[in-house]
């Protein structure tokens, strides 16, 4: 009999079943902000092993309320880890002097994920600039392999490109789209789920290309799929397929396209 249940698993109701039902898909969420879409992924069965920002107060709160305890923080940059130190240190002190000499560190898993004991807590936390780490490198802190994660999500910031032809070409943010590509690249997970940004389908990089046919290019690039099916399946779920549905009226080619852009962009969903 011993060999019957070899593929199966004693799941937390206490109940053995199948090894691929009690094994819930792996989750990486980069840019993770505060764990709006962590906990959405939480709560439809993912386990997200890592969130990854740059942010102390969004590291706390992400923590707090989604974080395992103990939870392993990697910092991209050593010196970050004095930074955070000395912060948290600052914010326990002042929190003692107002509660009269007492202040208790915030604790990894002390708020939602305490309440909800059914879900996996978050066990990697990496803090720090996306830019300067590799996907190997999350895949090795995280003890996984490329081609093992589920879903690699994200909210990757977009306000450093212009809407039709204001830019900045030094913010610093213009790239950061562009590196959560790099890092599905560099992960090879099943599939991704970016955050979608209000006017990202008139948006446009430093060099005045589309900042959604550039990712596609990207992604195209590095094998995740066609560029033509990408650029459709974003435009699709990006609210854009009322501007392929045509009419009566003629315009110029610059009144429709921004004609195109406003109606595109009335109906954006926010996830593509």
């Amino acid at each position: 009999m011993s060999g019957l249940f070899e593929s199966y698993e004693l799941n937390r109701f206490g109940l053995y079943v199948p090894e691929r039902i009690a094994k819930r898909p792996i989750a990486i969420d980069l840019f993770c902000g505060a764990g709006g879409i962590s906990l959405g992924f939480i709560q439809a069965g993912f386990e997200v092993i890592a969130g990854l920002d740059y942010d102390y107060n969004c590291m706390v709160t992400y923590l707090v309320n989604l974080g395992s305890y103990p939870v392993n923080i990697h910092f991209i940059d050593p010196a970050d880890k004095e930074k955070v130190n000395a912060k948290m240190e600052k914010d326990i002190n002042r929190a003692a002097k107002k509660n009269g000499g007492i202040a208790t560190p915030f604790l990894s898993g002390s708020g939602w994920i305490k309440q909800n004991p059914q879900f996996p807590g978050v066990s990697h936390y990496i803090y720090g600039d996306v830019r300067k780490i590799t996907g190997q490198e999350i895949l090795d802190a995280i003890g996984m392999e490329q081609g093992e994660v589920d879903c690699v999500m994200g909210g990757p910031p977009c306000q450093g490109f212009s809407h039709a032809g204001k830019r900045d070409v030094m913010d610093p943010r213009n790239s950061l789209v562009f590196d959560f590509a790099r890092l599905v690249l560099e992960i090879q997970p099943k599939t991704m789920m970016m955050e979608n940004v209000p006017g990202i389908l008139s948006m446009v990089t430093p060099e005045g290309i589309p900042v959604m046919d550039a990712l596609c290019r990207v992604l195209d690039d590095g094998g995740f799929g066609s560029y033509e099916a990408l650029k459709q399946s974003l435009l699709n779920t990006a609210g854009a397929g009322a501007a392929f549905k045509g009419g009566s009226k003629k315009l110029s080619r610059k009144q429709a396209r921004k004609e195109e852009i406003g109606d595109a962009e009335k109906s954006q969903m926010t996830l593509f």
